[in-house]
């Protein structure tokens, strides 16, 4: 079997493309997205091509591949920016608004990140999922190590969840910072 011709296949696309056969121009894609899986830049083309013939699910699957992969190799902007373009494409994507949410924490970005999960603990208030909203609150809470009171605010959740071993963690590095501050009685309750 002669190996395969990743240039030949590229080309067999651009001129689908430039003939208007974008099922053609998908398919060549394919081939080359299923010969070489790790050709991000072709499997980007790929979910454009799916978006730009209305396959909004195939697109978006391309685009949370390739964010997933770059986000374990560390390239957290890439991968936010990926993120980004899917939630633009679907606004209520709770995946991409979870990964958002943690890449944004990884580069510092606290206020992005808060957004991004409030909006997932909204999607599942909404919804009437309490236990779900009640993880996004308590996540919220521990993002940012200086903001005490939402620290308390998700211990507190924590506990009445039944996530104790997190109740307990907050609580005491809440104490400790009180303490830290000369707030005794603050930390006490």
């Amino acid at each position: 079997m002669p190996p395969f011709d990743r240039e030949g296949a590229l080309k067999s696309a651009e001129k689908a493309l430039r003939q208007g056969r974008i099922d053609a121009a998908i398919a060549e894609y394919v081939r080359v997205v299923e010969a070489q899986p790790r050709d991000w830049n072709s499997a980007n083309a790929l979910g454009d091509l799916y978006v730009r013939a209305n396959q909004l699910d195939k697109g978006l699957q391309q685009f949370t591949r390739i964010a997933d992969h770059l986000a374990v190799e560390g390239f957290y902007s890439k991968a936010a920016a990926l993120f980004k373009k899917i939630l633009k494409l679907k606004p209520d994507d709770e995946y991409a608004l979870l990964q958002s949410g943690d890449l944004a924490a990884r580069q510092g970005t606290l206020a992005d990140a808060k957004k991004h999960f409030q909006a997932v603990a909204d999607r599942r208030n909404a919804r009437g999922d309490v236990k779900g909203a009640a993880e996004m609150a308590i996540r919220l809470g521990t993002l940012d190590p200086e903001d005490l009171e939402a620290r308390m605010r998700a211990a507190q959740l924590a506990a009445e969840t039944g996530d104790v071993a997190t109740a307990l963690r907050e609580f005491r590095e809440v104490a400790a910072r009180y303490e830290k501050q000369d707030r005794g009685a603050a930390a006490l309750a």
